[in-house]
């Protein structure tokens, strides 16, 4: 079985007023992402990553401070309009299987392969792919709905992806056929 994992799609990387903003590019693939939620629900699990904080993270001596936990910036973005339903994993560190519950839910769920998508396709995305391959997981990306800071950071990250964890890279016109 798949599911779909939406990556750190929160308000503190997705929005002008957030602590952490990605950029005016990362509306681009807010359309292609809400589609696949749309036509994954229902027939797939949507488990949606949150980064999440505590005010003292050491992350914080990386990266200013950002979707500390219960804050409005930690929040998944409205236009995924995601569910109750839906799954959620709350996470400290880029990988969202490092720290969490994530490998446990999969298996619970008879999941097999991930279809990534979210941001930062070289940082969040590219690390939980990697702990996914090495997991055994199959690993699919739709790079129209993942997104980075500069083009050479997105280049490299499908590239690693593709050539060195065997992820298939596709677009979200594929679910489905």
């Amino acid at each position: 079985m798949e599911a779909i994992i939406v990556v750190d799609m929160q308000k503190d990387f997705c929005y002008p007023d957030g602590a952490l903003y990605a950029g005016e590019g990362v509306k681009e693939i807010f359309p292609p992402l809400k589609a696949v939620i749309k036509k994954a629900r229902g027939r797939f699990p949507i488990i949606f990553t949150q980064d999440w904080h505590r005010k003292d993270d050491n992350e914080f001596k990386i990266w200013p401070p950002h979707c500390v936990m219960n804050a409005e910036g930690a929040e998944i973005i409205d236009e995924l309009e995601a569910k109750e339903e839906d799954y959620y994993i709350k996470k400290r560190r880029y990988s969202a299987f490092y720290g969490t519950d994530l490998e446990l839910v999969l298996r619970e769920l008879n999941v097999d392969t991930l279809i990534l998508s979210g941001v930062l396709t070289n940082i969040c995305v590219l690390h939980t792919a990697a702990d996914a391959v090495s997991r055994g997981y199959k690993v699919k990306l739709f790079k129209d709905c993942t997104f980075a800071l500069t083009e050479y950071e997105y280049d490299y990250a499908i590239y690693h992806m593709e050539k060195i964890l065997n992820v298939e890279i596709t677009d979200s016109k594929s679910l489905f056929g």
